[in-house]
């Protein structure tokens, strides 16, 4: 019956939270294969410390510090064998879907990880910055310092664009 319990649980934490998880496995990774091995690390080291959650409303900043932190693993790993990626041919967005949603995509992923993981928890994820700061373990004015770099960064790299990077008070379109 525990189990049953904890599956349900599990579950409405999974359909709850899995879309701002996956935009920040995108964000973060070079590649769709990289992020999808990211998530499913996540949600396979959520399962298994599901039980050491204990205020459910922490359980977003649980989570995206679980795939942080998976996504840190993975990059430390050493490679072996081809990218996924060059396998297939996977289609040029630049090229195929031009516009605005791109080039800030394409934006985001040229920014350094140490900028783009807390904008990306920011914008994507809506995680506060206090919640960032415990993701990442740093101070509350360093997340503040990265996010308004990261956002300059966006700007000058991109000047012929005119577009409004979103904080967590601000709807995301």
């Amino acid at each position: 019956m525990r189990f049953i319990q904890s599956h349900s649980k599990f579950e409405k934490l999974f359909h709850a939270h899995s879309r701002d998880l996956w935009r920040f496995a995108w964000f973060l990774g070079s590649s769709r294969c990289e992020a999808e091995e990211v998530l499913q690390q996540t949600w396979l080291r959520a399962w298994e410390s599901f039980h050491s959650l204990k205020k459910t409303n922490k359980a977003r900043a649980w989570l995206f510090t679980i795939l942080h932190r998976e996504f840190l693993k993975i990059r430390r790993r050493p490679f072996s064998g081809e990218s996924l990626d060059t396998v297939q041919e996977l289609p040029d967005h630049r090229r195929d879907s031009p516009g605005l949603q791109i080039d800030l995509e394409r934006a985001i992923r040229e920014l350094p990880e140490i900028f783009r993981a807390p904008l990306v928890m920011q914008i994507a994820g809506g995680l506060s910055i206090n919640e960032i700061a415990e993701v990442l373990d740093i101070p509350r004015g360093t997340v503040l310092s990265r996010i308004a770099r990261a956002r300059k960064r966006l700007i000058t790299a991109h000047p012929q664009t005119t577009w409004t990077v979103y904080s967590n008070e601000q709807k995301i379109s």
